[in-house]
């Protein structure tokens, strides 16, 4: 209910904007789903080698839940008024087609090498337009969201000063603070993109890495709840750990790099190593950016923002101290533009 009372409330172009992406999600979905059962259904055996055969599936899982999380990542934007999380949701959407086109050259030289039950290019033939299509989805989706995202920053402008007040040094300080939530919610998918692809194209249940590459779920979530946490409590000693932590998967995803260009290990990453990665060079942009924006916001403690925030969650009670609000008779916060 209070959702849906928070919905009407947005603009026009927040509102156009969740239905879009809603849209743009079951459209991707349906095609992925489509995609599935047709490689199912013509072509032989497809999950009895280890790693190329499972590509199929893993752009599946990719794109299926990157189109959910973007929903996730625009709605909850929207829903607090962040043009910075309906920022993050366009690039994300690029990400997303940018695996789209992948998932199109590298299911196309794996069917052209196997024997299926018909020919290699006709297979390719039933599920190339829904691939096309896929990326073409995104693509218009993505450039939709420019105006609207542009329309959205005008009627939320408004939201950063209800929050922060007329100071420009807060209004920096909060969106340092917004821009490295939106960048722990994009290592969350990445690490975990990351993690799940590897155990199941790359890696064997006999392998070393197997476990520790499994274990890094549960610790990525743990660590990326520290940052939240720490985060919003202003809490150096909490956010100097994730930031030791960061430079730690940093390392790891270096690492990961160096081994799929060791010639040792050539037959095993062999089928999905553009992919992987592209992939980790991402995920390690994001965690490069993600560190620069965990120091920002570690100069920032202290200066009075996470006061700021409390305040208008409701948390404090001391509005009287700030003198760039004012509580209306209906209970409503709104700027004191007289000091």
């Amino acid at each position: 209910m209070a959702i849906s009372e928070a919905f009407r409330k947005m603009p026009p172009a927040a509102q156009v904007g969740c239905w879009l992406a809603g849209a743009q999600a079951l459209a991707v979905i349906g095609m992925e789903i489509s995609i599935l059962v047709k490689v199912l259904k013509y072509v032989e055996n497809v999950f009895s080698s280890w790693s190329s055969d499972k590509g199929v599936a893993i752009y599946f899982m990719l794109l299926t839940i990157g189109s959910l999380y973007g929903v996730f990542l625009l709605v909850g934007g929207a829903l607090n008024g962040d043009t910075i999380q309906i920022i993050g949701f366009c690039v994300f959407n690029l990400f997303a087609m940018s695996l789209a086109i992948f998932r199109y050259f590298q299911v196309r030289a794996w069917l052209y090498g196997r024997n299926v039950l018909a020919a290699g290019d006709a297979v390719f033939g039933m599920i190339r337009p829904e691939m096309i299509a896929s990326v073409a989805v995104m693509a218009v989706v993505t450039a939709v969201f420019v105006v609207l995202t542009y329309r959205m920053y005008h009627s939320f402008g408004w939201e950063i000063y209800k929050r922060v007040g007329a100071d420009l040094k807060m209004r920096r300080m909060f969106i340092n603070y917004r821009l490295l939530v939106l960048l722990l919610k994009l290592n969350f998918f990445m690490f975990v993109g990351f993690a799940v692809s590897y155990i199941i194209l790359i890696l064997k249940s006999s392998d070393p890495e197997f476990a520790i590459t499994i274990a890094l779920v549960p610790v990525t979530l743990a660590v990326l709840s520290l940052a939240f946490w720490g985060l919003r409590r202003e809490s150096v000693a909490l956010m100097w750990t994730v930031v030791v932590l960061l430079c730690a998967s940093t390392a790891y995803f270096v690492f990961k790099v160096a081994r799929m260009y060791d010639p040792k290990q050539e037959e095993k990453y062999a089928s999905q190593k553009p992919m992987m990665t592209y992939y980790t060079i991402v995920s390690l942009v994001v965690i490069a950016a993600t560190l620069h924006q965990a120091a920002t916001c570690l100069a920032n403690f202290g200066y009075g923002l996470k006061e700021r925030i409390e305040i208008t969650r409701g948390k404090r009670s001391d509005m009287e101290q700030i003198q760039d609000y004012y509580v209306n008779a209906a209970g409503d916060r709104r700027m004191n533009l007289d000091g």
